[in-house]
């Protein structure tokens, strides 16, 4: 049998041969301090210090198919295209005032979208630097596309393999919060009350006119697991952490409602601070994002009712969600939401895998870069430009089981009573819910979210918040009862928040206290004071008021 590798035309070196090329190519020029260096003197240095088998002339001609050559042989329209390609256009004045035209019809098509920008690129390219015909540099890319070499080179070489990390630096109009350098550099694992003020201290920079955009990242989300939004510390004053906390949720609130603001989830996101991350459903996730929420997890064991408010709104979000979704997702035991679920939900807008995730975010900054009026819309359609699909979910799956179990516990059916009904069931599935159904912790855990969803359904948002937030507060104090935990009589936000604590007091903008919730209607503020004024009025007629929605 021939050893000739004859799956793709035109190929005409051995496997010997291409396995040889293929440790050139990966060879790590950097650390032999040859990034620089001319094909000639690698060429060398490989063939006298790592391979001395390898024929110099082969290598040479195999490297010409793919398209690299010797900057001497070069032809100068060659170069003009690579100066071309490798302008920094994230950087260049005026080029983000191009982005509205890009972006500007319904056509979000990966091909579309390149072709526009493309096109942009050549533009600003030729009026601001040196003339260049874009029809011309299309057809010479055409013609002189590297032809594939190996069957297997996508496995190798894929393309649009991804750098390490995104440059977010160079979108000066787009204010990066990156979560890494807030924390404590000693205590990592955690979201302390230092970090929190820190968060909201860059939050405020970002009402700043020159930024259209704000992005969440964390430049350490590496490894198997990668962290990217920890737990917030369960040490030390913890009602204080919980009112940091609340404190920069309604902070990135108020400020998405200003502008775009955007998270770039590339890891784990801690149960206790998902109301952190929900504060906007510009979202976009990768396969090493994931949230256990299950009532059994250590974290929902601390902190179990962060973001009810919007658990038991789901229905607000652009996605088809069944009746007892939110209900199904609390009780169950031991759920991981992946980015299948949440782009299910509708609480995301794009997936973007791990290998590709910096490229993407930095595709996705520079429509951010579009100015206002449209950059929310430009941010959006990259995002649909650079996603791909996250796979099934399993939520899915359990939509009939959701219907029938689960959705009375959103008219009043107890925990305990979904429980006893699932005895008969018979299933597997339906034997978890019934253990922990019998565990005492994790049943406390789900009994207080389901307590709470049925309470904040009725509530205006604000009220809602200083009702989680006052419940979460009893929880960290050891009650765990759900009639004493969502007690009638709830302070208000600001009187929660207003409270002496360890955080930094709020600054006022505006003449009111930034603790006010932006576009808190006026109903809600007096029924706090004197609810029995009011007990005439329907409040099932009021409770669509989501002043906050975006």
């Amino acid at each position: 049998m021939s050893n000739e590798i004859t799956q793709v035309k035109g190929c005409e070196f051995t496997t010997d041969e291409l396995q040889r090329f293929h440790h050139y190519y990966k060879y790590d020029w950097a650390a032999a301090g040859l990034v620089s260096a001319p094909v000639s003197k690698r060429i060398q240095h490989f063939v006298e210090t790592v391979d001395p088998g390898i024929d110099s002339n082969r290598l040479q001609e195999w490297l010409h198919t793919m398209g690299i050559v010797e900057e001497s042989e070069k032809s100068e329209q060659a170069r003009l295209y690579e100066r071309f390609e490798h302008f920094d256009f994230a950087a260049a004045v005026g080029f983000n005032q191009m982005l509205a035209d890009v972006y500007a019809t319904d056509d979000v098509s990966k091909h579309g979208v390149g072709e526009r920008m493309d096109q942009a690129k050549a533009q600003y390219y030729s009026d601001n630097v040196e003339p260049l015909v874009y029809s011309e540099y299309k057809e010479y890319k055409e013609v002189n596309a590297p032809k594939p070499v190996c069957p297997y080179q996508d496995l190798w070489d894929p393309k649009g393999a991804d750098k390490e990390s995104a440059d977010t630096n160079k979108f000066a109009n787009v204010r990066t919060i990156d979560i890494a350098k807030l924390l404590d550099p000693d205590n990592v694992d955690v979201l302390t009350i230092g970090a929190i003020n820190l968060f909201i201290d860059a939050a405020k920079t970002a009402y700043d006119q020159k930024y259209f955009a704000v992005a969440v990242v964390n430049s350490r989300c590496n490894g198997p697991e990668p962290m990217f939004l920890p737990a917030l510390s369960s040490t030390g004053d913890c009602p204080a952490t919980l009112k940091a906390a609340m404190r920069l949720q309604i902070e990135l609130r108020n400020l998405n409602k200003t502008k775009p603001l955007v998270f770039f989830a590339n890891g784990v996101v801690d149960t206790s601070t998902l109301g952190i991350l929900m504060s906007t459903v510009d979202i976009v996730t990768s396969e090493m994002f994931c949230v256990s929420i299950g009532s059994v997890s250590q974290s929902s064991q601390k902190f179990p009712l962060s973001a009810l408010y919007d658990w038991a709104h789901l229905s607000n979000h652009q996605a088809k969600v069944s009746k007892g979704t939110a209900e199904y997702i609390m009780c169950s035991p031991d759920l991981v939401l992946r980015s299948a679920e949440w782009s299910t939900l509708g609480l995301g807008i794009g997936f973007v895998s791990h290998r590709k995730f910096a490229s993407g975010m930095e595709q996705i900054l520079l429509a951010a870069s579009c100015p206002p009026p449209h950059t929310r819309d430009a941010l959006r359609k990259a995002c649909a430009v650079e996603s791909v699909y996250s796979g099934p979910s399993k939520i899915n799956v359990w939509e009939q089981e959701i219907s029938k179990y689960f959705a009375p516990l959103a008219d009043g059916k107890t925990v305990l009573e979904l429980a006893d009904e699932l005895r008969a069931v018979k299933a597997p599935w339906a034997e978890k819910y019934v253990v922990f159904a019998n565990a005492k912790e994790s049943n406390n855990v789900a009994k207080a979210r389901v307590a709470g969803m049925q309470r904040v359904r009725g509530m205006e948002y604000s009220q809602a918040l200083a009702l989680e937030l006052s419940a979460a507060i009893a929880w960290t104090a050891g009650t765990t009862e759900e009639t004493k935990l969502f007690s009638r009589n709830i302070p208000s936000l600001s009187d929660l928040l207003s409270e002496n604590t360890h955080a930094t007091p709020e600054p006022q903008r505006n003449g009111a206290l930034q603790s006010e919730v932006a576009g808190e209607c006026p109903f809600a503020k007096m029924y706090r004071k004197n609810p029995e004024r009011f007990k005439h009025v329907n409040l099932g007629s009021i409770a669509d008021h989501h002043s906050l929605d975006l």
